[in-house]
């Protein structure tokens, strides 16, 4: 399917898997990577569980103008594509067309995939392994807490301008910091900021993308989308859903962020279940936004 694998990456020099085991959990220890939640089938599982969600927040799978090229015969990459599930939805979706789906974590599906679906386990600041012009589509979603602001600028949109043939399309999906009266979650929410600030990550992605596109002069068109999500159970199923998806996050990212707030992990727990009680009460708001990018022929 036109990629190929140079190097496993979860490989080290000593040949020992880079990994390791905190309560439980399962943490990357790469020292290239700022990434900080979990990359253990529990993450598979959160990630998966808000697919469903995600396509009624945003009306389907994608929202770039790629309809009749998936139908005739496309070529897909999804970069960070987690547990996969979007790839296998839209394999499964557009028989005709071609998809690839990359991620560092080691949990991507291995077993009775469709005839065009290749998966491979790499760190796209190494390079993605696929030749420069190869996809229709180039699509990518929640990894602000993957890059910091130096990798994207320098390293994530080239590399995935470089990917998108001309008169291809690119999608990013990222969510920002939530916001609530909550005393609790203002408390978590600000460690959570300071912290990724901390490794270099940009908490508030989301909003900048657009304009970290226009610096590149490589669209000729770029489409912003911004979704204000009311996080709970009152507000329907997939609010309730995004409620989830951000606190199992934060469980996902306990062995960071409690040692960033100098709590023990059971407090850290306690947090987040407040985090959840406040979203009810309050009405947590969580920002979303979807930039769609249309490269120049």
């Amino acid at each position: 399917m036109g990629c190929c694998c140079s190097k496993r990456y979860f490989e080290e020099e000593n040949g020992t898997i880079g990994y390791r085991l905190i309560n439980g959990r399962r943490y990357h220890t790469l020292s290239e990577s700022a990434y900080f939640g979990a990359n253990d089938d529990e993450e598979a599982y959160r990630l998966s569980r808000y697919h469903d969600a995600i396509k009624e927040i945003w009306g389907g799978l994608f929202n770039s103008p790629v309809e009749e090229k998936l139908s005739n015969g496309a070529r897909v990459i999804d970069i960070g594509c987690g547990s996969g599930i979007w790839i296998l939805d839209m394999a499964q979706r557009y028989p005709k067309s071609k998809f690839v789906g990359i991620d560092i974590s080691p949990i991507l599906p291995t077993e009775n995939l469709p005839p065009n679906v290749k998966f491979i386990q790499y760190n796209v600041l190494d390079g993605i392994p696929c030749e420069d012009s190869s996809f229709d589509l180039v699509h990518q979603k929640f990894l602000v807490g993957a890059y910091t602001e130096s990798q994207w600028e320098e390293k994530v949109i080239p590399e995935i301008i470089r990917l998108a043939r001309p008169d291809g399309w690119i999608e990013l999906l990222e969510g920002d910091i939530i916001i609530s009266n909550g005393s609790v979650t203002q408390r978590v929410a600000r460690a959570l900021h300071d912290f990724m600030k901390s490794r270099g990550l940009y908490a508030n992605i989301g909003k900048e993308v657009p304009r970290m596109l226009e610096r590149t002069n490589a669209f000729s068109e770029i489409r912003n989308q911004h979704k204000i999500i009311k996080l709970g159970k009152k507000h329907g199923k997939s609010s309730e859903e995004t409620l989830r998806f951000f606190t199992s996050g934060l469980t996902s990212s306990r062995a960071g962020l409690s040692a960033w707030m100098n709590v023990i992990p059971e407090h850290y727990d306690a947090l987040v279940e407040t985090v959840s009680i406040e979203a009810e009460k309050y009405s947590t708001q969580f920002d979303q936004y979807r930039v769609c990018a249309h490269k120049k022929i």
